[in-house]
């Protein structure tokens, strides 16, 4: 079933917020060549932060899908990944367990080389994998070639022959915090790190005020937004005892 793309959505450029950075930075004009420098870096930290790996489905992937071969346990990761991709880290890996009709999908078990070196080797459907090195293998041995496919996180693609064309792909409620981080990485390269240190409280919050968390604090991420009404246990109405009541 093919997946349809939506047609309004607005896309950002580093371009749309370079004029937003400088300003905040004391509106020195000067500096707008790096702010997409700024910007990038930012960028690159905030979307490999494991702590933000649900808010960021938008940099979510699929790989190839791949044949594996009989009698073959271990093959390099790049055979699993999109050409010129960058994995951040691998979701779930997925196994069709009809070879030739490949209608059945299920997802393989994380596992560890060293689990998979503790077991007379045998050949049969893989039910697990695991990660050497570059190499992803695979337990048991496949004993015919099954069409696999990884589901993973890129890293947030950048425009390096021109970084202020570079598209946000994240969601545009994440501009301000872009903005802001992109600002604390400027006052740290201008060596004025009392400024800094006030835009990182603004980010993080101040450890002085736990309860006054800062931007980053707290933030429900889209998956937690969706199951939220489903996850919520019931409260119990707990009635106080009173004597004579």
């Amino acid at each position: 079933m093919p997946i349809l793309s939506p047609t309004n959505t607005q896309v950002f450029l580093f371009s749309d917020l370079d004029t937003e950075v400088v300003l905040r930075m004391e509106n020195r004009v000067s500096d707008i060549a790096r702010a997409d420098i700024w910007l990038r870096d930012a960028l690159l930290e905030i979307t490999a932060d494991p702590d933000f790996r649900n808010e960021f489905d938008q940099l979510e992937i699929y790989g190839p899908q791949f044949l594996l071969i009989p009698t073959v346990q271990e093959y390099q990761e790049s055979n699993l990944i999109p050409t010129g991709q960058v994995n951040q880290a691998t979701l779930d890996i997925l196994i069709w367990q009809d070879p030739g009709t490949n209608l059945i999908r299920r997802k393989l078990n994380l596992s560890h080389y060293q689990k998979a070196d503790n077991f007379q080797p045998t050949n049969a459907l893989p039910t697990e994998w695991y990660r050497f090195n570059s190499n992803i293998g695979f337990t048991p041995i496949p004993d015919q070639a099954y069409q696999v496919q990884t589901r993973m996180l890129q890293m947030h693609p950048i425009n390096d022959a021109n970084l202020s064309a570079t598209q946000i792909l994240i969601p545009r409620d994440w501009n301000e915090v872009l903005i802001w981080a992109a600002v604390l990485r400027g006052f740290m390269e201008l060596l004025q790190y009392e400024k800094a240190a006030k835009v990182r409280m603004l980010l993080y919050g101040d450890p002085k005020y736990p309860r006054r968390p800062g931007m980053l604090n707290g933030r429900k991420k889209r998956r937690e937004q969706e199951a939220w009404r489903t996850e919520q246990s019931l409260r119990p109405v707990v009635r106080p005892m009173m004597r004579g009541a």
